[in-house]
């Protein structure tokens, strides 16, 4: 696992500068289930303006200089699944936060939405199941 602490200052300097509201860390550099080529999983939240591809970019490369490590996932917030969502909230670390509680809102906000979406996520499950069942049976 890496220094988070050595980074938060690198982060709200980069989180500033694109005005951003929330910078979280998630994914296996959280857990510490790490290998070789292990990416840096990045979830960022803007303030308000939309972040085009263009920033998008470069928020990449800056955290490339930051992380040290040329393989960075950079994900949207705003855009982020419920499955996906709920994976970022189960295991994440806030390197920058705009406002106090940002994060616990998007934190509730992720599970309710997953919560909402379960049944589908159910459905999905059962249909495979039946498939496979059908094949093992043919």
């Amino acid at each position: 696992m890496i220094n988070v602490i050595s980074k938060k200052g690198p982060i709200k300097k980069l989180a500033l500068k694109y005005d951003l509201a929330l910078v979280v860390l998630f994914g296996s550099q959280v857990t510490g289930k790490t290998h070789k080529e292990s990416d840096y999983d990045i979830a960022y939240l803007s303030s308000g303006k939309k972040i085009n591809l263009e920033e998008e970019i470069k928020i990449n490369n800056e955290l490339i200089e930051i992380f040290k490590h040329n393989a960075i996932q950079l994900v949207n917030l705003k855009n982020v699944s419920p499955l996906l969502g709920k994976k970022i909230v189960e295991h994440a670390i806030v390197l920058y936060e705009k406002e106090r509680h940002l994060f616990d809102t998007f934190f509730i906000s992720a599970l309710r939405l997953y919560d909402e979406a379960r049944p589908l996520f159910d459905l999905r499950s059962h249909y495979v199941s039946n498939i496979i069942e059908e094949y093992k049976n043919a």
